[in-house]
């Protein structure tokens, strides 16, 4: 069998005894590899995640009764914004809710920046504590952090539920922030759609006053009506878009997400054993003769 001195090859039975003699050593590594990691798993601000579970509402089923009619209109009812047909429009309210224009508007109005980029911003002055004017947070960078580590917005396909976290150092923030964005989303879907409804009704009373062909304005009087009860729905639904299944609560203090604490510790340990063992074999290979 190959000892030591006898071959350049170091094998792991070899490593394994030199390791019993320097234990000393191993277990040195080994504490202070898992000392570090402790240490960084719990100064680590701990992160909280506050979930919303909704369903996105389906369009109203009174516009689907009317889409023969805008098939004898043809290119009429689109010039005049009036969609109309089956299904819902969950696609275009989960992109509205992780849009650009959406979240930026959120931090601003809710004054985020200062608690986003919270290391930047000196609470006792109020002002940003940075030399550079440059390195001042804007509202992009607000959206960037939100849309990488903030919020994440999943859908499941089987169920249709659509569930919005939100992660983050404070808990009752983190709940705060996830409901009122379903509100706001619910809020501003509902305005627009009651906007371009209104735009439909102007637009198609116009092309009433211009035709006097009787079939024709009874179909286009039959179109407005149809965005009259649109305007009515969206009036009395608060959940326009989004029915809140269940809405998100604040987290307990001890059930934060990040760090995984006992997983930090154990790779650190982990490491300090591997890193034990590599000192032990390069022992063993200076002291090879020759070297």
């Amino acid at each position: 069998m190959a000892t030591e001195d006898s071959t350049d090859t170091i094998t792991l039975e070899a490593v394994f005894a030199a390791a019993w003699r320097m234990r000393w050593m191993v277990i040195g590594c080994l504490v202070l590899a898992t000392g570090l990691a402790a240490t960084a798993a719990f100064i680590m601000t701990p992160k909280y995640r506050a979930d919303v579970v909704m369903i996105p509402v389906k369009a109203d089923d009174t516009r689907s009764a009317l889409s023969s009619v805008v098939g004898q209109l043809g290119g009429l009812a689109s010039l005049a914004g009036v969609a109309l047909g089956g299904g819902g429009n969950k696609d275009e309210y989960i992109a509205y809710l992780r849009s650009h224009d959406f979240t930026a508007r959120f931090i601003e109005d809710e004054k985020l920046l200062p608690v986003l980029f919270y290391r930047k911003w000196d609470a006792k002055n109020g002002r940003w504590n940075v030399e550079n004017p440059e390195d001042v947070p804007t509202i992009a960078d607000g959206v960037e952090l939100f849309d990488k580590g903030i919020r994440s917005v999943q859908e499941d396909r089987r169920t249709g539920l659509v569930t919005m976290s939100i992660l983050w150092r404070d808990r009752e923030l983190a709940a705060r922030w996830a409901n009122l964005m379903v509100e706001r989303v619910n809020r501003d879907l509902r305005a627009r759609a009651i906007a371009e409804s209104e735009a439909s009704i102007e637009y198609l009373n116009s092309e009433v006053a211009k035709t006097g062909v009787v079939e024709l304005r009874q179909s286009l009087y039959r179109l407005v009506e149809n965005q009259v009860k649109t305007i009515m729905f969206a009036k009395v639904r608060s959940q326009y878009a989004f029915k809140v299944i269940d809405p998100a609560y604040v987290p307990d203090a001890d059930k934060y997400v990040r760090p995984k604490r006992l997983a930090m510790i154990l790779i650190g340990a982990l490491a300090g054993l591997v890193g034990g063992l590599v000192l032990v074999a390069l022992r063993l290979r200076l002291k090879k003769p020759g070297r």
